[in-house]
């Protein structure tokens, strides 16, 4: 089956992409997915579309190099996101773009969009699946098309296809993780006595934390993941803004130092569970006994335990997450689509 994909976003994570799949062009020609690129929409770099393909390493040097796409634009009636959703170039849509954790959006109606317009989606975005999950599967139900979204919670850990194949038939009946890299890594280093201030910086520096790191030590992101895992996973329709949430602004160096003299070490928890016919969900910073293995996850580990019926404290791991793995789990989601309706 040929993909000819149509990506809004082309950051560090869809430039990833492109080059693992050049790289693995033969093993993914061997599970039958061949691919093209016919569209690319950037914030800061124009748009380009071709239907004949876009030249991909020129698209990788004009970015990267800080220039424009337009030398690659074939199609002047194609001129935002929208129309080149709606042009009938592509038969995918790559949802790559920035996301607004209280609104979803611009992702959600890009998401829309494209399965209206007959196209699969494959999203690393978390906005849609938490803000209208239900919605757009029932969308890509009805037309038949392929809604994959893998990487929108610990990178390209194998969370939703595990639960799609290796869990059917399973209750989930409540979860805890540590999803947030940015706040690990800062908590990490308060333990040592760094500043939380000066903690941020380096976070910052190793492009870890974003030049405002609200979105993590606020406990946005770690709330709109849980939202994800509640939405998909328990069959819930929860918003990330009914998540209750607590960031880490107010844990400080002391506090983690009296926790780590109790045996203990403070971590941002995210966590549901379901009570009677309701999903109570939560972030906020918690102490871990330090023979709870979820002590020791740090920096861009992440972990997830899932309560299920008949499984109970079935734990996955993910060491060293970042944008390879997320580019990993994008790419998983192509592979699904060619497994799934080709």
């Amino acid at each position: 089956m040929e993909l000819t994909m149509a990506f809004i976003g082309f950051g560090n994570v869809a430039r990833t992409l492109m080059r693992l799949m050049q790289r693995k062009d033969d093993a993914l020609r061997s599970r039958n997915l061949t691919w093209r690129v016919t569209g690319i929409s950037t914030a800061r770099h124009g748009l380009a579309a071709d239907p004949n393909g876009l030249d991909v390493n020129a698209a990788l040097a004009a970015v990267e190099s800080g220039g424009k796409l337009d030398g690659l634009h074939r199609r002047p009636d194609v001129r935002d996101n929208m129309s080149l959703i709606r042009a009938g170039i592509a038969n995918t849509l790559v949802e790559l773009s920035t996301q607004n954790p209280q609104t979803g959006q611009p992702a959600l109606d890009h998401c829309r969009a494209a399965l209206d317009a007959g196209m699969h989606v494959v999203t690393a975005n978390k906005g849609p699946i938490a803000h209208a999950y239900r919605e757009l599967r029932d969308r890509a139900a009805a037309r038949r098309l392929g809604f994959f979204f893998e990487s929108t919670v610990m990178d390209g850990a194998p969370i939703f296809s595990a639960a799609r194949e290796g869990l059917q038939g399973a209750e989930l009946l409540g979860f805890r993780a540590i999803l947030n890299s940015t706040t690990n890594f800062i908590l990490t280093q308060m333990e040592s006595g760094v500043s939380f201030d000066d903690a941020v910086k380096q976070a910052q520096a190793m492009g870890v934390a974003e030049a405002d790191p609200s979105n993590d030590v606020d406990g946005w992101d770690a709330a709109t993941k849980t939202a994800v895992l509640v939405n998909v996973l328990m069959e819930g329709d929860l918003r990330p803004t009914q998540v209750d949430r607590t960031g880490i602004r107010d844990v400080t160096p002391h506090k983690l130092r009296d926790a780590i003299a109790q045996n203990q070490r403070i971590k941002l928890i995210c966590q549901a569970r379901r009570e009677g016919g309701a999903i109570q969900a939560r972030v906020a910073p918690e102490a871990v006994s330090v023979a709870d293995p979820f002590a020791f996850i740090t920096g861009t580990d992440s972990v997830l335990r899932l309560n299920t019926d008949p499984l109970p404290n079935l734990t996955i791991i993910e060491a060293g997450g970042g944008v390879e793995t997320t580019a990993f789990g994008v790419m998983a989601d192509l592979l699904s689509v060619v497994r799934h309706f080709s």
